[in-house]
């Protein structure tokens, strides 16, 4: 029963600091998309956190949090008389590679691998169509991307599109201009996703692409 409740209790320790590292950087990234707005404020908060930065702290923090809990699902099961047996000398360390490795880095490697995926795909349309860009906007989107993660980063991607597109024909037909700030959409889709992603995976039967 003990060992039962340390798992839980280390699991849900490390779900709590994943939630709020995640909230943390969308809110510092947020407060660095208002700065740009405002000109004068960047003199009052110089720009030493940057979207760069964030980028790098937030794919760092995925690598340490599946290092952390593959260190820690082999304590567990190190102190439970039956998992104990999963563990070497009982059992080939193979086993518990390819248990870490289908429970806590294909979802790394995803997240991050489609986030930057999506990031190129950015800068492809910049490239071609950079009116509809403004500076930062590309690794904004990068940012964003891999706070979602997988897999509902399956669904922010084309929540996106959907949005932009009915953004600029509402704002065309209201203000008779097409252009948006895709940072706006890019907050927007995050927000859905956060709050309704796993119901719309549910939905939309994508519950096999969960790892």
């Amino acid at each position: 029963m003990g060992n039962w409740l340390s798992t839980l209790s280390i699991s849900f320790f490390l779900e709590g600091v994943s939630t709020i590292f995640f909230f943390l950087v969308l809110f510092l990234s947020f407060f660095i998309y208002l700065l740009e707005k405002w000109p004068t404020a960047q003199k009052i908060f110089p720009g030493k956190i940057n979207y760069k930065f964030l980028i790098i702290t937030t794919v760092f923090f995925r690598i340490f949090f599946a290092a952390a809990k593959t260190i820690s699902q082999y304590y567990v099961w190190g102190q439970n008389e039956f998992t104990q047996f999963l563990l070497p000398p009982h059992q080939s360390i193979k086993y518990f590679i390819f248990y870490s490795w289908g429970h806590f880095w294909i979802n790394v490697i995803l997240s991050i691998s489609v986030a930057a995926v999506f990031y190129l795909l950015l800068r492809g349309l910049k490239k071609y169509q950079e009116r509809f860009f403004e500076e930062g906007e590309t690794e904004l989107g990068f940012l964003i991307a891999l706070i979602v993660g997988w897999p509902v980063i399956v669904i922010f991607v084309p929540m996106i599109f959907v949005l932009a597109i009915f953004l600029m024909i509402f704002r065309y037909f209201i203000f008779k201009e097409t252009l948006i700030p895709l940072g706006g959409v890019f907050f927007l889709a995050a927000f859905i996703t956060i709050i309704w992603g796993n119901q719309l995976i549910k939905i939309l039967n994508l519950g096999v692409l969960r790892i």
